[in-house]
């Protein structure tokens, strides 16, 4: 096991965002202009077959230096709701800033059962588990990712991934989980928070 593994890193400003739905829009669609806006550096195939991703949450002057000073994209406003993602580094290459940097674990309202703005694509978050909101930014940003990659979805990418998430009822998740057409089937590697193989995101078209 790699005690030093390549990670995407993801910057959320504290306090910027009240609701887990609007911050994993914004996190996936900062996951897919990552991969693609850094689509040349040869570390982003290194860490494709295990992309790994952290959250992190900085404060007033942290998140000033962090625009200053990184090689970042990001998605919506930087002076509100805003996410940062930085391509893909070694955990002992993280730097100063970032390793002064808490995980991201403040509460954020619940996603919504059903669709709100019918969005073209939804990410369905597991309701029978229990995950911080890092955690399931991180596994959001790997639905979004995955979704981009399935060659279905180039009007989506150009209009910024505008998305809704969603925590379904159980019964619709779990029946989704076996689907045909589904754009990702996110199973963690069971690292952090949950048991290896548990499904924790579904990204899904919709009309």
């Amino acid at each position: 096991m790699n005690d030093d593994p390549l990670r995407m890193y993801f910057v959320i400003r504290r306090g910027a965002f009240t609701d887990l739905a609007r911050a994993g829009e914004l996190t996936g669609a900062a996951a897919v202009r990552c991969v693609r806006g850094f689509a040349d550096d040869p570390r982003l195939e290194e860490w494709r077959p295990r992309p790994g991703k952290v959250v992190l949450r900085a404060r007033g002057g942290q998140w000033g230096e962090l625009l200053d000073d990184e090689n970042h994209v990001l998605a919506g406003d930087p002076e509100g709701e805003c996410v940062v993602a930085l391509p893909p580094r070694r955990r002992s290459e993280r730097g100063a800033l970032l390793g002064r940097m808490q995980a991201m674990t403040s509460e954020l309202s619940p996603p919504p059962p059903e669709p709100e703005r019918r969005a073209p694509v939804a990410y369905l978050v597991n309701p029978a588990i229990q995950m911080s909101s890092g955690k399931t930014l991180a596994q959001i940003a790997h639905a979004a990712v995955m979704a981009a990659d399935t060659g279905r979805l180039d009007g989506w990418i150009a209009a910024g991934c505008p998305a809704e998430v969603l925590r379904p009822p159980r019964a619709r998740f779990d029946a989704l989980c076996s689907a045909q057409g589904l754009l990702a089937r996110v199973e963690d590697a069971g690292l952090t928070e949950v048991p290896p193989g548990t499904v924790t995101v579904l990204a899904i078209a919709q009309e």
